[in-house]
């Protein structure tokens, strides 16, 4: 697994990419040739979501909402691209994710994938729609956007993104209200989404215990102690941890963030990914947070525990995934959109796709083979953070980082 950083502190890499699947023949063209098979039996198990009949279509012969991901792959032309802006995961991530739904609902789509941090996929977005050229069909981690929402509500969602993802869906019932906006639902990375890297041999050496909460971290032991915090933190994590913990104690906010300051040594690295690596070779002991699927590759190769401190955040919308409001290709969107919520899908995302997992932790992964760290991730009990608890914690977060960190 490759390193995937957060959309807020990845740089841009303007990667554009194509991948499809060519010759590969659908499920249209196989009814076509008169065989006499359901299109229930050819797309086998589809998950709870998945329609087994006909499209129900309204007069002008479009699939009539909820849709059903069978409704939506009967509608999609082969060779269809879907251009996919991502502030989050690379290239091959987004192109294994529509292999994988080509290959489970025997569609024909094509990947076009532009890859880059999350405020400059939020420009690209912008200007695109100010010059009435837009490009993206689907976006996922569009930082600025996300922010400009948290600022001046949801009109500025239904300005960017196509409304009603939460009734014209068939997951929309499905899903636990937290994973669904009208705006978007959160299509990948579930389970934890914050993790606390610790060194294990450098613990064992000097006898320290491993904390099971941020407070033990006030404990006499880990005074002096070296401490990661990236010099770019992504202020929703950091605002949860201080918002949570400090609750739990006497103290406020800020005067908790500056006392875990006064207590640690604090040093700062320009990313998650450089921290990571620095306490995974013993540079350091411990950091304050990083993102699991951060550190994955890392803890396979190094004596580096990733560490679900309890209670453990889901921050639910970081996994947001959007239709554009002005998609050139919407159905394409929504096909794709809907097949990554179905079972089969989310099983596969786990080892077939690249720096993502599944978001559907209600579904029973046990007879798939993973990774330990990997399924501690996505079966550890979490506190889903919701989109608009998100606010308030970036705005704790914001507080703690010009208030209290110094490096």
């Amino acid at each position: 697994m490759t390193d995937q950083r957060s959309a807020d502190e990845r740089g841009p890499d303007g990667v554009d990419g194509r991948r499809g699947r060519a010759g590969s023949p659908s499920r249209r063209a196989f009814l076509a040739t008169g065989a006499a098979v359901s299109a229930a039996s050819l797309v086998g198990c589809l998950g709870s979501g998945a329609g087994s009949g006909p499209a129900t279509t309204t007069g002008g012969g479009e699939p009539e909402p909820p849709w059903t991901t069978d409704q939506l792959v009967d509608y999609v032309d082969d060779g269809t691209t879907v251009t996919i802006y991502a502030g989050s995961g690379e290239q091959p991530t987004w192109n294994g994710l529509v292999d994988v739904i080509n290959d489970e609902f025997d569609a024909g789509l094509e990947a076009d994938v532009v890859s880059a941090g999350g405020s400059q996929i939020s420009q690209r977005i912008i200007q695109e729609r100010q010059a009435g050229e837009d490009q993206a069909d689907l976006v996922a981690s569009a930082t600025d956007i996300r922010n400009l929402i948290y600022e001046d509500g949801e009109s500025v969602a239904e300005q960017y993104y196509e409304w009603d993802v939460d009734g014209n869906f068939w997951f929309g019932e499905q899903l636990e209200d937290y994973m669904t906006l009208p705006w978007g639902a959160s299509a990948f990375n579930g389970g934890a989404s914050s993790v606390m890297p610790v060194n294990r041999e450098i613990f064992e050496e000097r006898g320290l215990d491993i904390p099971t909460s941020y407070n033990d971290l006030f404990d006499d032991q880990y005074e002096g102690l070296e401490l990661i915090i990236p010099t770019g933190p992504v202020t929703s994590q950091i605002g949860w941890i201080v918002g949570y913990h400090a609750e739990q104690t006497d103290m406020g906010n800020m005067e908790w963030m500056e006392a875990i300051v006064d207590h640690f040594e604090v040093t700062g690295y320009n990313s998650h990914s450089d921290g990571g690596r620095a306490v995974a070779q013993g540079k350091v002991p411990l950091m304050f947070y990083n993102f699991p699927w951060t550190i994955a590759e890392l803890v396979s190769e190094f004596p580096l525990m990733g560490n679900f401190v309890e209670p453990v955040k889901w921050n639910t919308f970081e996994g947001l995934f959007s239709i554009n409001r002005e998609a050139p290709h919407p159905w394409a969107a929504r096909l794709v959109l809907s097949a990554m919520l179905e079972a089969p899908v989310q099983r596969r995302l786990i080892n077939d796709v690249p720096n993502v997992t599944a978001a559907r932790t209600d579904l029973d992964f046990s007879d798939v083979e993973m990774s330990d760290y990997a399924r501690k991730r996505l079966t550890t009990e979490t506190t889903p953070v919701g989109f608009w608890e998100g606010q308030e914690y970036t705005e704790i977060g914001q507080r703690a980082v010009e208030d209290a960190i110094e490096f």
